[in-house]
């Protein structure tokens, strides 16, 4: 492959920027190249096989090759490969796939807008939210409050909700507030229980929201859980202690689906599994297996007689995107959801979660470890360790974790370090055999980075 051929030298940089990494790594010497995929393996430019332990970022559902899929794309590219969504025309696959999802999302009375990237979903969402306060007579109504250290996009406003990673470009903008994220394991004070502990972090929020003050609060986002912040897996009584704290003062919440959505957590939706009814929703990712590009916005019905009103009274809703609802990304989603549905693939993650959270669990004990978490198809080994007093007693969980993802990596294992976190996901389609292969080198891995 030319890849292999042409960037040969050691200092070669790359014509390209990679995602989550030094940019003085853009180099030939530091990048694998894939080529192939086949199922839950991807295969780089030297024929080297790697299990996809996080389906590519949370995206490749069904895998790779998956030929039902390719043909329903095909056949959409042979019947009408592009069509813009506006000005009273759309495409009939565009329809059904708004259809399809309002059925299935857990947000009463949705409307769907579509979009590209998870990213462009957030950001089209604050734009309505703004819209709405503006025609309900509300225009101070614009603050959105996020939690430190979660990931919702990398555009300017999605970046401002991300909390904590994004100061060296000058973010967050005006008009973002951020809480604690609910990382009991690593935030908890000496002796906190679960319950404390959710309930301080309520408290928090009820300060936040009287001081900014509460009618200047157009929504809360939150992932159900935040994967990129290192896997933070709420305890059972963090929801239920701030829900009411967002309900007294009348403001929304709004669920990123965009990595917990289709089956990852054994539900449709993340959501669902911490007994959330959310007042919108964003979701990405496995809505096409990462096939085709394809985002989408799910709006509740209060927001979305809101817009009714004020395009009656403003005039034309300016906003399109012109990719979004894409037919192909709507076909290539239908399938998603189609074969996801028929094979039973939400109650087949729910299993293999089960069987991979137990298995993780087995390596609790080893020296390194010191937490492991699972919730439907996704688990994480964290590497902050704490003493008897509950205080963390190593201070360099940062090299540990890169030196087992990187041992990982040489075992053919490609996993997602985040936080402090080791973070396995795979494609809904694994199975239990290869649960176990890729437990069996994660505990290689954990051995290989102690030496």
């Amino acid at each position: 492959m030319a890849t292999s051929a042409i960037r040969t030298a050691e200092d070669e940089r790359l014509p390209m920027l990679l995602g989550f990494q030094r940019v003085s790594d853009n180099t030939a010497i530091a990048t694998r190249f894939m080529e192939y995929g086949r199922g839950i393996y991807v295969y780089d430019t030297d024929g080297r096989e790697y299990i996809e332990a996080t389906a590519s970022f949370y995206v490749a559902s069904l895998g790779y090759q998956n030929a039902e899929l390719i043909d329903a794309i095909e056949r959409q590219y042979r019947e009408l490969p592009f069509f813009v969504s506006a000005l009273h025309r759309t495409s009939r696959a565009s329809l059904e796939l708004a259809e399809k999802l309002v059925s299935l999302v857990p947000v009463a009375g949705a409307h769907m807008l579509f979009g590209s990237t998870g990213s462009e979903a957030i950001d089209f969402l604050i734009k309505l939210l703004r819209f709405g306060a503006v025609a309900r007579g509300e225009p101070q109504r614009t603050t959105i409050i996020g939690r430190h250290g979660s990931y919702h996009g990398g555009t300017i406003a999605s970046a401002s909700l991300t909390g904590g990673h994004h100061e060296e470009f000058g973010l967050p903008i005006a008009g973002f507030r951020h809480v604690a994220q609910p990382d009991y394991h690593g935030e908890r004070e000496p002796g906190e229980s679960q319950t404390a502990f959710c309930q301080r972090l309520a408290r928090e929020l009820e300060t936040l929201i009287t001081h900014e003050p509460a009618d200047s609060i157009a929504a809360f986002f939150c992932e159900p859980i935040s994967f990129s912040a290192g896997f933070k897996l709420p305890p059972a009584d963090y929801f239920p202690s701030i829900v009411p704290v967002l309900d007294a003062h009348g403001i929304e919440l709004v669920a990123d689906e965009v990595v917990t959505g289709c089956g990852r957590t054994g539900q449709w939706w993340g959501s669902q599994s911490f007994g959330l009814t959310p007042a919108h929703a964003t979701m990405a990712k496995g809505i096409t297996s990462g096939y085709f590009p394809l985002s989408a916005v799910a709006i509740g019905e209060n927001l979305y007689r809101g817009l009714e009103r004020g395009s009656e009274r403003i005039g034309t809703l300016a906003h399109a995107g012109t990719y979004a609802a894409h037919p192909v990304g709507a076909a290539a989603a239908l399938k998603t959801l189609e074969i996801i549905e028929r094979d039973g693939l939400v109650e087949h993650a729910a299993r293999m979660g089960e069987r991979l959270g137990a298995r993780l669990l087995d390596l609790a004990e080893h020296p390194l470890v010191g937490d492991v978490r699972s919730a439907g198809l996704a688990a994480c080994l964290d590497f902050l360790r704490r003493d008897g007093d509950d205080r963390p007693i190593n201070d360099d969980a940062d090299a540990v974790l890169e030196r087992v993802y990187s041992k990982l990596l040489e075992r053919g294992v490609v996993a997602r370090p985040a936080g402090r976190s080791l973070i396995i996901a795979p494609p809904l389609v694994i199975e239990a055999d290869e649960i176990d292969e890729i437990c069996r080198r994660v505990s290689l891995a954990l051995d290989d980075a102690l030496r």
